[in-house]
């Protein structure tokens, strides 16, 4: 047969590729198929990974299936809804782009069937196990083995696709399938903790299945399992419209297409049993899909195997945990004094009250209008509906928000203590299961009223900070991630530092300015990968989040920090976390993850500062005005795969020009911001606390200007003022980043200079009256 061209991105004759005829794959013509693109295609086919033979692969796998006339349009409108959002310059798209690999592959009949298969597997799985389900499919539909991708092929494919159904009703219809509150799998003490995938090779089988009966060849197929069943339960409803029947294995019925009275007229019959290895009369007909026990082997992450239920926002916190949490609701009053008094203390760190007892501002970084104070009691009721609904909850917070910080301190305090009374679990009763040490305890399922407390407040305050889609759902596994991580935190302080923490610290989730051990508290640099947990239910990965990352997509879900938008000092919006569905897409390239760009040369800025006398009078010189600055955005391949590297370059009036990378400088933006505390009122000091020099114009503080300066017991300051806010960032980037920490900086907002120099005095570590006298900025 002569080689036959096929022409990638333009329609085709029945809106199928010339090898594949009434849904038969001919080897021969497709081995003898010419791929043709145009150049704008065959880069989105380069960029994205995929060859076009993988392109042939995926269409080939789509040929064996028929999409009901509701399933194309549900799928169509899935297409069309896809949105993506342009960073700083359009330089990077979150999302879905305009030059998304998808929207090529979703331009015929085939190509949409490709799409639909590839992101409903990712929507349930981890791409990982998503991709060898494809391979396993290749097998058992006998296709030749000389046309069969590779694995990392099958996973690009599933990359490329992952995401499209996630703001559709996909996963309400899943959830629909699943059997809340009516099968005795999700029990009222644990329901639905640890659920795991099956193995690719029978969800596969059971695929298979369902894809003959689109066929006509067989007329109904029975599933028998757990979780899984439920995933192909939807499938078989939301693209295929087919007629589905579910029951438990006692005959207890909880489920029917509204077409389906009988189970005899179902075309797909679940049967949900809590068997591990349910058993069964082998027919070709009947598909077992037991909890799988293979992971992926070139993963190490056990969340690999993880099956990602998405549910409602609405009543997610009783589904997940249960018991636990109606018996945590049914105490209110404590647990609103325990959630209002947390809310007060974070306002006073983040207003830089003088009181914050022996908290460390520098670790505190919720900084947004509805973390702390008034907006986290209303973040608490608006994230989570249900909590609004509990009676007394609301004005139990409003009395502890109303109070102050000392009896907000003792309010938590004595909240805590009353939980931990409250609960019977093995931590709080100081009892290790089976005699061992809470460490080694192996721990499933969430019975701590305490624990449960920490992670509500922890997922408040992340949340707080986060703008997100709608449409989008929460992961049940992602909501155990949080329970765990706080119950870690818990169990630590049982075991190693009850008499070296308070409580208190543990219970709101904040390091002590003495606390000798690096606890999980709120980090600027893990709290990207914590949100993107609640939505995919990936652990993520320590070593990655140690290096600044500001961008991760995977699962379908995309998390990138505000500093990708822009750079500003303004703390609340350098905490800003977005989430949307899709990929981190630079151009027609997808990334998994976007990281600074290395430190470059902190810039030679010639000019040298001009200052004004030393003295303690507040000064009253003008702001500093330097004209106009211009920022341009960088972004390069690192040679770690999948990951991009960012950064800004700012060109100064002058000629000169500064690298600002985004992650250091929005975790120095926040670290550094709320480390004044200053009354606001008369209360506050008239003078300076020293002698304090301010800037008047310039940059550069060099050796020689150093000497000069006016030292305090080994201390001297600097005051910086801008009229831009840019300015302001690049003078802070340079003596706060590039600087690594050589000076001491603090980021003022309204506070007044005077507490600013007093704070400057006691937090600074002055040193003893040498050369190597320290510096410290107020900008």
């Amino acid at each position: 047969m002569p080689p036959q061209p096929l022409q990638i991105g333009s329609a085709w004759e029945n809106g199928s590729p010339k090898f594949v005829q009434q849904g038969q794959v001919d080897w021969v013509a497709f081995g003898n198929t010419v791929w043709s693109a145009s150049a704008a295609v065959l880069q989105r086919f380069a960029s994205s990974g995929i060859q076009p033979m993988t392109f042939g692969a995926g269409l080939a796998l789509a040929s064996q299936f028929r999409m009901s006339d509701g399933g194309r349009q549900r799928m169509d409108q899935a297409m069309q809804s896809l949105r993506g959002v342009p960073g700083f310059g359009k330089t990077l798209w979150f999302g879905f782009g305009y030059q998304s690999f998808v929207k090529v592959m979703g331009e015929s009949q085939l190509g949409l069937n490709t799409v639909a298969l590839c992101s409903c597997l990712a929507e349930v799985h981890s791409e990982e196990l998503a991709a060898r389900v494809l391979a396993e499919l290749w097998k058992l539909n006998r296709f030749p083995e000389e046309h069969e991708p590779s694995y990392s092929q099958f996973l690009a494919l599933v990359k490329a696709c992952s995401g499209v159904v996630t703001s559709s009703a996909f996963n309400s219809n899943l959830d629909s399938m699943t059997g809340y509150g009516r099968w005795r799998m999700y029990d009222d003490v644990h329901p639905w903790w640890g659920l795991k995938a099956s193995n690719a090779s029978d969800i596969a089988s059971a695929l298979h299945g369902l894809f003959q009966i689109t066929r006509g060849k067989v007329e109904k197929i029975t599933l028998l399992g757990q979780n899984e069943c439920a995933f192909i339960a939807a499938l078989a409803s939301w693209l295929f419209d087919l007629k589905i029947f579910i029951e438990d294995d006692a005959g207890n019925v909880f489920f029917t297409s509204r077409e389906t009275p009988h189970k005899a007229e179902a075309q797909v019959v679940v049967v949900y049993t809590t068997e591990d290895q349910p058993t069964a009369l082998q027919q070709s007909t009947i598909y077992i899909l037991p909890v799988g026990t293979d992971l992926v082997s070139s993963h190490t992450d056990s969340s690999a195997s993880r099956w990602i239920h998405r549910i409602p926002w609405d009543g997610c916190l009783l589904r997940t945990f249960g018991s636990t949490f109606r018996d945590l609701s049914g105490l209110a009053h404590t647990f609103g004094s325990f959630l209002g008094g947390a809310a007060r203390i974070y306002a006073a760190l983040a207003r830089g009250e003088p009181n914050v007892a022996n908290f460390c501002r520098t670790r505190f970084i919720g900084f947004s209008q509805f973390s702390y104070g008034q907006g986290f009691v209303h973040s608490v009721t608006t994230t989570f509906k249900e909590l609004e609904r509990v009676a007394s909850l609301k004005g139990a917070m409003e009395r502890a928000l109303d109070s102050t910080f000392d009896s907000a301190y003792r309010e938590v305090e004595q909240a805590a203590q009353s939980l931990r009374n409250s609960c019977h679990c093995d931590l709080c009763s100081s009892r290790p299961p089976h005699g061992a040490d809470f460490a080694d305890a192996e721990f499933i399922g969430a019975d701590c009223l305490f624990a449960l407390a920490m992670a509500i407040r922890n997922m408040v305050a992340d949340l707080s900070c986060t703008v997100r889609d709608d449409a989008l759902l929460v992961a049940v596994y992602g909501l155990q991630l949080y329970y765990t991580r706080n119950h870690n935190n818990y169990s630590e302080w049982v075991e190693y530092n009850e008499h070296e923490r308070t409580l208190v610290g543990v219970a709101v989730g904040l390091a002590s300015v003495t606390d000798p051990h690096d606890i999980d508290f709120p980090k600027h640099k893990t709290a990207l990968q914590e949100v993107r947990s609640l939505f995919d239910g990936s652990m993520g990965d320590e070593a990655k989040a140690s290096r600044y990352i500001v961008a991760e997509a995977s699962s379908g879900i995309c998390c990138y920090r505000e500093s990708l938008h822009g750079i500003s000092s303004e703390a609340g919006a350098m905490r800003t976390i977005h989430v949307v569905p899709g990929h981190i897409e630079r151009g027609t390239a997808q990334y998994d993850c976007v990281g600074d760009l290395k430190a470059g040369i902190r810039p030679a800025i010639p000019e040298s500062v001009t200052l004004t006398k030393a003295e303690t009078a507040i000064p009253k010189h003008e702001p500093i005005r330097l004209g106009k600055f211009e920022i341009k955005s960088l972004a390069t391949e690192s040679s770690e795969y999948g990951r991009l590297e960012f950064g800004y370059k700012v060109f100064l009036p002058n000629g000169s020009i500064s690298q600002i990378q985004p992650g250091r400088f929005s975790e120095q933006v926040v670290t550094r911001t709320g480390n004044v505390g200053c009354y606001r009122s008369k209360k506050c000091k008239q003078n300076l606390a020293f002698p304090c020099s301010a800037v008047l114009k310039g940059w550069t503080i060099d050796d020689s200007t150093r000497r000069l300066l006016h030292y305090n017991s080994g201390l001297a300051l600097c005051i910086w003022s801008y009229s831009e806010d840019i300015a302001r960032c690049v003078a802070f980037d340079i003596y706060s980043v590039m600087s690594f920490g050589a000076d001491a900086v603090f980021l003022r907002r309204d506070e007044c200079l005077p507490c600013c120099t007093e704070s400057a005095l006691r937090e600074t570590a002055a040193p003893s009256e040498d050369a190597s006298r320290e510096l410290t900025h107020i900008f």
